[in-house]
């Protein structure tokens, strides 16, 4: 009896059946970016790997890419000093910080400018220059990569930070056609040297009353398709300093922190330093908004009251601390109730007494 298989020239030969155990044995072949081999193939080449370990709790797993989603002001910059500096304890981290300056940084990170936190020495934190020049024939994307290279050579580092996402490229990362290229560099990056990276990036508007899902990962789910995995922060009805963290997307294990099982955290300030402190689990419902029929009718009479003065969706969306369908859905239902306005929230501000991003 004969089989086909592809040689190493791409070409279609004829070869004896072989049988071992019932199992065909077929040589594995590369054809353009692919490489091909039985399961059981697989299976002896991943013996010699050792298990994904675990680099913080469930959250980030080594060697993988994870992206860390959540709204601006919620604390995803706090939640990724806190990571790396855990993580820093055993692994040289590096960590992009795209967003803070070093003096809003120690101000994070002391108090009151004064007894400043002392991080681990494996932490390296990597800022924009004041004024840098752009070689020429090199886009601002390629050479951000090279730069970030350069730095995981000189440093050493195993982990990678980047906060945020939207300042990788100058283009817009929402669209499918620049998040492909960019999460291919990092991908690249992350084979290349063993690494693990973290992505801090931003939701979308999502409703107080409504489960954070990953379709809200902002823009394109080109991200989400190539992370290993996706968690979340999120703001909690419970008190203005409360967040729960929930996975979205997991490979390396089971989802430990889903809907029915979030991670409860307090934002708070010890010994100088600005973290998540854990409190304890629950389910996700707790923490959000309870819309019953009344808040829905209410809800409902003020979009339409709002959208009939001339206010756009996203206006009035805004106005009322919602998204911008959801405020379409309220104009073209059918409850049209007056009733006492209702208070989301969109609506509760952020942390006062500490600075959140």
């Amino acid at each position: 009896m004969k089989v086909r298989r592809f040689n190493r020239n791409l070409k279609w030969v004829s070869i004896e059946k072989r049988v071992i155990d019932k199992n065909v044995l077929v040589d594995g072949v590369e054809v353009g970016f692919f490489n091909c081999r039985t399961a059981n193939e697989c299976l002896c080449s991943a013996k010699s790997q050792a298990a994904p370990k675990r680099l913080f709790d469930s959250l980030i797993f080594e060697n993988e890419l994870t992206i860390l989603v959540a709204d601006t002001g919620v604390g995803k910059s706090i939640f990724g000093v806190q990571i790396a500096n855990q993580i820093s304890t055993t692994e040289k981290v590096l960590y992009f910080d795209l967003e803070l300056t070093d003096k809003q940084f120690q101000g994070r990170y002391s108090e009151n400018y004064e007894n400043e936190f002392e991080f681990n020495e494996n932490f390296y934190r990597a800022v924009f220059k004041r004024k840098f020049e752009m070689p020429n024939n090199i886009s601002y994307e390629e050479y951000f990569i090279k730069c970030l290279k350069n730095l995981i050579i000189q440093t050493g580092a195993k982990v990678v930070i980047i906060d945020n996402m939207t300042r990788l490229i100058s283009g817009d990362t929402d669209q499918a056609k620049n998040a492909k290229p960019l999460m291919d560099s990092l991908n690249n990056l992350k084979f290349d040297f063993n690494l693990t990276m973290l992505l801090l990036e931003h939701t979308k508007k999502v409703d107080s009353y409504r489960p954070i899902q990953l379709n809200d990962l902002q823009g394109s789910k080109m991200k989400a398709n190539f992370a290993d995995s996706v968690f979340t922060i999120g703001r909690s009805s419970k008190g203005r300093n409360i967040r729960y963290v929930k996975q979205l997307k997991v490979r390396s294990c089971e989802n430990e922190y889903d809907g029915d099982n979030v991670i409860e955290y307090e934002v708070a300030k010890d010994n100088s330093f600005l973290h998540f402190r854990h409190i304890g689990y629950s389910p996700e419902s707790d923490h959000l908004m309870q819309a019953d029929e009344m808040d829905r009718s209410s809800l409902a009479y003020q979009a339409k009251t709002l959208h009939r003065q001339g206010l756009s969706y996203r206006k009035a969306g805004l106005e009322l601390g919602i998204s911008k369908s959801t405020v379409e859905r309220l104009v073209k239902s059918e409850l049209d109730t007056p009733a006492v306005p209702v208070l989301l929230q969109g609506q509760m501000g952020q942390i006062s007494t500490i600075q959140t991003a």
